[in-house]
């Protein structure tokens, strides 16, 4: 008795093609890249080869219940029902009527400007140092254009002189943009890591530690290189032991 060899399941390039939904010069293309010698969209491929693109592009089938395979909020915001639609009952006129009576795209973008939230210390380098001109002069109560840029370039390197040894939080750092007018963001770091805080730099502070108001602050006299770091601290130390032991 004869037993025929069990049927090899090979399927014609177009066939599985058909089933993906792929133009078959794409499976062609996709086969070849791995590998597979193949001539046509005619040419056999074997079991093994199927199962891998079966495996790697079949075709979710969606028809059932697209929600299953697509959660709500992957649709964003466009998927939160309470959002409002249209008016019910309104019609076709009432709505063209409505969208005309709305200002235009770019108004409500510029619209929209207005007090937009910014980080702690970027709105301080605008609001302190880059835009200090009366409100109204502001368009559209924003800042003008070169100012943003300018006001990023210099939040930049401020953000860098906090991984330099800038300590505290964002009112800290803004302390020392108003202390030191936005600039030198690498003096208030070699201050700020030996312990010094911007209200200390900010002392008129003479001889033996005492408040002199003739005297410059400590941070204008340590950026005009006219008292080293080492001088600052000293000073500083010596004010500290003056108020504790008062």
């Amino acid at each position: 008795m004869r037993l025929d060899p069990p049927p090899k399941h090979t399927m014609r390039v177009h066939e599985l093609a058909k089933e993906l939904g792929w133009p078959p010069a794409r499976l062609v293309d996709e086969l070849r890249r791995r590998g597979e010698w193949v001539k046509s969209a005619m040419s056999t491929i074997e079991a093994p080869v199927v199962r891998a693109i079966r495996r790697d592009f079949a075709a979710a089938d969606l028809s059932a219940n697209p929600e299953h395979y697509l959660e709500p909020a992957l649709y964003g915001d466009s998927a939160d029902l309470a959002l409002p639609t249209e008016p019910p009952g309104e019609t076709f006129a009432q709505a063209l009527a409505r969208v005309k009576a709305e200002p235009p795209l770019h108004q409500k973008s510029a619209t929209s400007k207005t007090g937009r939230w910014r980080p702690p210390v970027l709105q301080a380098l605008l609001d302190e140092v880059i835009a200090q001109r009366p409100e109204h002069l502001h368009p559209n109560g924003e800042c003008f254009g070169w100012e943003s840029k300018k006001a990023n370039k210099m939040h930049l390197q401020w953000t860098a002189a906090r991984l330099d040894g800038l300590a505290g939080e964002d009112p800290t750092v803004v302390a020392w943009i108003r202390l030191s007018g936005g600039q030198r963001p690498h003096l208030a770091a070699e201050l700020s890591s030996a312990g010094i805080t911007p209200e200390e730099a900010a002392l008129r502070l003479g001889y033996s530690g005492r408040i002199d108001p003739r005297m410059d602050t400590l941070y204008v006299r340590f950026r005009d290189r006219r008292i080293t770091r080492s001088e600052v601290i000293a000073a500083v130390r010596q004010w500290r032991k003056n108020n504790a032991t008062a």
